[in-house]
């Protein structure tokens, strides 16, 4: 596929230009014109560009890319980052806020419908569009089903518990917000969820979330936002005539 093709695939299929967001999303690294093999990962570090390279990828998504609001000066590691793709001929897109709040491929209603909840509806405004996931089951989906089905999903365990419970206590309704939104999850509660699914901890948050009394998993920023990546992988893998590979460089938070 020319790249042309495939950014504005991305593009249509993340409603990127109706998203407003502080990354700047889309091509940001113009590399070669044709395009046999496409890596995702979930950030544009040097390591993982090094790997696109090692994978001979033509072009590179990631969730976090290298362009945020104001222009960075091409400079220290941000110029390494940059010369790499660009001495290597490779592209890059970034889909930050689209493929967080995405019906199908997002890392909200993907990990809640990986929890086993119907997603519902949505909250958590940013920039105007709403980007929290809610949903809910019938039957119930009990907190041991639950951390089983995301270690299926995310090959591990949440790294913290907040208001912890039994492991047959049974959830009818969650929330989600992975990478930082937990500061989110005293709104989720007040909708009625009574599990909120997320990222990485916040002090600032503590207080309150122990204080409202929702229960919350967290499994850190990098391994909550894999889920979103892997849908989009996996689309695009079975809709295109390209090779996909996913690039897997955790960072520990």
């Amino acid at each position: 596929m020319l790249l042309d093709e495939v950014t504005g695939g991305l593009d249509a299929l993340l409603e990127r230009k109706r998203i407003a967001d502080w990354s700047n999303n889309g091509l940001q690294i113009e590399g070669c014109d044709q395009i046999r093999r496409i890596a995702f990962a979930v950030d544009a570090g040097l390591k993982t560009i090094q790997l696109a390279v090692e994978a001979k990828a033509d072009l590179l998504v990631v969730h976090h890319g290298l362009f945020w609001n104001q222009p960075l000066m091409i400079t220290g590691t941000h110029r390494q980052r940059v010369a790499a793709c660009i001495e290597s001929n490779l592209s890059l897109y970034a889909a930050h806020l689209p493929l967080d709040v995405h019906p199908l491929y997002g890392n909200n209603a993907g990990i809640l419908e990986d929890a086993g909840f119907t997603i519902t509806g949505n909250f958590a405004e940013e920039r105007g569009t709403k980007v929290g996931s809610f949903g809910q089951s019938q039957e119930g989906r009990s907190f041991e089903s639950v951390i089983g089905a995301l270690e299926k999903t995310l090959g591990s365990g949440p790294t913290r518990i907040l208001n912890e419970c039994s492991p047959d206590t049974v959830f009818h309704s969650a929330g989600a917000i992975t990478g930082s939104g937990l500061k989110y999850a005293e709104e989720a509660a007040r909708l009625g969820a009574e599990l909120f699914i997320s990222g990485e901890g916040s002090h600032a948050s503590y207080h309150q979330i122990v204080e409202c009394g929702i229960v919350c998993l967290l499994y850190g920023h990098y391994l909550s936002e894999t889920v979103g990546i892997k849908r989009l992988m996996k689309h695009c893998a079975t809709s295109w005539p390209v090779e996909t590979c996913f690039l897997d460089a955790p960072t520990g938070f």
